[in-house]
């Protein structure tokens, strides 16, 4: 029986998840179903990814929040490179360099930062991570691995960040993740809604074949999807596991073929906004290609 894979939606990143939806509308539409059920519910997830449209445009459009979203990606690009330095020279028996380097990952791993988390829980990590690092005898020890500047870096990117943060406004900043975040989860709940009516046509429609081709093309998408992160690197798009081992090899060989062309695509694995959560940070993908507009339906 043909079901579809189900992706952890709340894992994508706004980008990744204005595309997602946007493409799932695309393939819906090109589809041409005409049972009521379902074209009433793709109404219904037409209006809400136009909701989710705007509040993600209104959210990349602040300056503020596009050098925010900057800086968060700075400092923690400077503390991956820290880490990296101290964990290629821990343990390599260099006797200057060895204990530095030792003792500079014992704090990394005391705190284990996540540079994925909510951007004010890892601000709050990295606060108390970089006043241990600014100990004298830590200071020292950045200095024997030649990591003083990496350091630097990372806590003026922090500081940065945190006075954009205050700049930004916290009332306004809510108001638009409260809005975007709404509109998701709204989104992700009809996408839900649609996929489970379609399995369940796939199984008692007259014709069946429209629905099962539906389920066969779709999952060959996201497959391609998870794939193509996977080679970049990118953030893990997660599916449930037990329905993917639904999917047969037979369905494997529909790869190439899967799916109807989109329109914009499936985000890349770089236009992600910096951070774990589904908040109204900044992406750095774009808007272009979407499926809807602030007044518009499918085009």
């Amino acid at each position: 029986m043909n079901k579809f894979i189900r992706p952890s939606k709340r894992s994508l990143r706004n980008a990744q998840h204005f595309a997602f939806i946007n493409a799932f509308l695309t393939s819906l539409w090109k589809a041409g179903f005409t049972e009521p059920k379902i074209t009433a519910l793709i109404t219904a997830l037409t209006e809400a990814f136009s909701d989710e449209d705007r509040w993600y445009m209104v959210a990349r459009a602040s300056e503020t929040v596009r050098l925010r979203e900057e800086a968060d990606r700075q400092r923690d690009t400077y503390y991956g490179r820290l880490n990296s330095l101290s964990r290629l020279w821990a343990g390599s028996g260099d006797p200057q360099k060895d204990p530095a380097a030792t003792a500079i990952q014992k704090i990394l791993k005391l705190y284990r930062l996540n540079v994925s988390a909510q951007m004010d829980e890892e601000t709050g990590v990295m606060d108390n991570l970089i006043a241990d690092l600014q100990r004298p005898e830590m200071a020292s020890h950045l200095e024997v691995l030649d990591a003083s500047y990496l350091f630097t870096q990372m806590v003026e990117a922090n500081n940065l960040l945190k006075n954009l943060r205050i700049e930004q406004g916290i009332e306004a900043s809510s108001k638009v993740k409260g809005a975007l975040d709404n509109a998701r989860t709204i989104c992700d709940r009809l996408y839900d809604e649609l996929t489970y009516l379609i399995e369940a046509y796939a199984l008692t429609a007259d014709d069946t074949s429209p629905y099962e081709i539906f389920i066969r093309n779709w999952n060959g998408t996201l497959k391609l999807y998870r794939e193509m992160l996977s080679r970049k690197g990118g953030k893990s798009f997660s599916f449930s596991p037990s329905a993917d081992s639904s999917h047969t090899k037979g369905e494997d060989a529909q790869k190439e073929n899967a799916g109807p062309e989109v329109s914009g695509g499936l985000p890349d694995a770089g236009g992600n906004d910096g951070n774990g959560e589904y908040s109204s940070e900044t992406d750095s993908g774009n808007n272009e290609g979407s499926a809807t507009n602030e007044g518009g339906g499918i085009g």
